[in-house]
């Protein structure tokens, strides 16, 4: 892709035909996540208290899932051959599977024995140990499925991913009712569902790459793209462990005592919808930067870009805290000092929804020149720096005001860091290529 021209479509334009089709896949996601937390509050809101630990408590899977992705989506927009490209998809795949065998033996060893250490009820830790055996079984093939979509996006094959993420919502709904009433396997039970949906996902997605895998590279070639790229999966390893690793915390410090299991339920009930509205700041991350890589997009299109993400984010966050003082709470059976704290909770994510936003705009940006490292170092300020300290000094004086007003301060000074520009780097290959990736081996020049 070449800079921006007067005939070319607008940074925006570009940004959002990329940006869409991910979003509409994080949604079918998310209304799975949505119909699994439905189905599981028609058990009590202890069950409901009991959803928020499972995923978060699977750290090592979600975020080798959202390092490699993104990764791999680059070094696909970015190849410069079709062998490029094949080495890319078929080395991301390895890799992620191979990743989540190596979860899923440490989380049968270790997370067991974790969860007996948690000081919540003992039927939130029962229910906490089947959902994990479930998830865990299925770990290789939902990495390899994550990571296998992020490449169908980078090569603009999304309507059929699309297609099989709807067809998945459906047949999920089904499967979490039968197996979680009419098998009678209860909380265990929407696990269940959604580990057999993603094994056949899986096979779908690997299916619809079946191009890229018809000449398999040797397991050396592979070997060496996986270590070229392995500092930078490593740099967004770390970014992912701080936005996935400040949720366990806040559920660590919430299973301190039994008598803030309300104040769980909130945060169960309220993350699930916030990881709806990060829908569009991982799909904006992930979109400029592919569409960013090895161009070079003028300042105007920055400042048109950032004032249709402001505009837009700002209604957003308007309807969302309306609706937080609705209808929210009681769709979740949250009632008394639960209902107060998911609806603060709520109120400070709609508030926070344009910083992040704009701060999307600029994390892609970095990240498609390489800059990988700035993200992370502002992330762990914004989380673990002003966040966390602010949530637990309002989680011990009981003001679920103060508690979330942290994610507001984080994001605010988080965006205000990110837009500093960068120092200028000089033009470089696009991300994730080799001098030598053309079919012939010989060397390529970059204008």
């Amino acid at each position: 892709m070449t800079g921006a021209t007067t005939s070319a479509p607008s940074l925006g334009r570009r940004v959002l035909a990329l940006m869409g089709p991910m979003m509409v896949a994080s949604v079918m996601g998310q209304a799975i996540a949505q119909t699994d937390l439905w189905v599981i509050s028609t058990l009590g809101e202890q069950a409901v208290a009991a959803a928020a630990l499972p995923q978060r408590l699977l750290l090592l899977d979600s975020i080798t899932a959202m390092a490699m992705g993104p990764v791999v989506g680059l070094s696909v927009a970015g190849a410069l051959s079709a062998h490029a490209r094949r080495r890319a998809v078929q080395s991301g795949l390895i890799g992620a599977a191979a990743a989540g065998l190596l979860v899923a033996a440490i989380g049968l060893a270790v997370l067991p024995y974790l969860v007996d250490t948690l000081g919540v009820a003992p039927g939130i830790r029962e229910d906490t140990r089947s959902a994990l055996f479930w998830l865990l079984l299925a770990a290789p093939v939902r990495l390899a499925q994550f990571v296998g979509a992020m490449a169908l996006f980078a090569l603009r094959r999304s309507r059929p991913l699309l297609t099989l993420y709807a067809v998945a919502v459906v047949a999920n709904a089904a499967l979490d009712w039968f197996f979680v009433h009419g098998a009678g396997l209860g909380f265990a039970g929407a696990y269940a569902a959604t580990s057999l949906i993603a094994v056949l996902e899986c096979a779908v997605t690997v299916w619809l790459l079946r191009d890229q895998l018809s000449r398999s590279l040797r397991l050396r070639d592979s070997a060496r793209w996986l270590r070229q790229v392995a500092r930078t999966v490593l740099t967004e390893w770390g970014h992912m462990l701080s936005v996935i690793g400040f949720d366990l915390l806040l559920v660590l410090a919430l299973t301190f005592r039994a008598s803030w299991d309300a104040r769980l339920a909130a945060f169960s009930a309220g993350a699930v919808l916030t990881a709806t509205l990060e829908i569009p700041i991982t799909a904006l991350v992930n979109a400029t930067g592919m569409v960013c890589t090895g161009a070079a997009p003028s300042a105007r299109d920055w400042r048109n870009l950032r004032a249709g993400v402001l505009a837009v984010s700002a209604t957003v966050g308007v309807l969302v805290a309306a609706a937080t003082w609705t209808v929210l709470p009681g769709f979740y059976g949250l009632h008394g000092t639960a209902a107060t704290w998911f609806s603060w909770l709520m109120v400070a994510q709609a508030t926070a929804l344009p910083l992040r936003l704009l701060a999307a705009t600029a994390e892609g940006r970095h990240k498609a020149a390489g800059r990988f490292g700035v993200v992370l170092r502002l992330r762990l300020l914004q989380q673990f720096g002003i966040a966390l300290p602010v949530f637990l000094a309002g989680l011990l004086t009981g003001n679920a005001v103060l508690a979330w007003s942290g994610i507001v301060l984080g994001c605010a000074v988080n965006y205000r860091l990110l837009r500093t520009p960068a120092p200028r780097r000089p033009p470089a290959l696009p991300f994730g290529a080799r001098q030598a990736d053309r079919a012939d081996g010989t060397a390529l020049s970059h204008p």
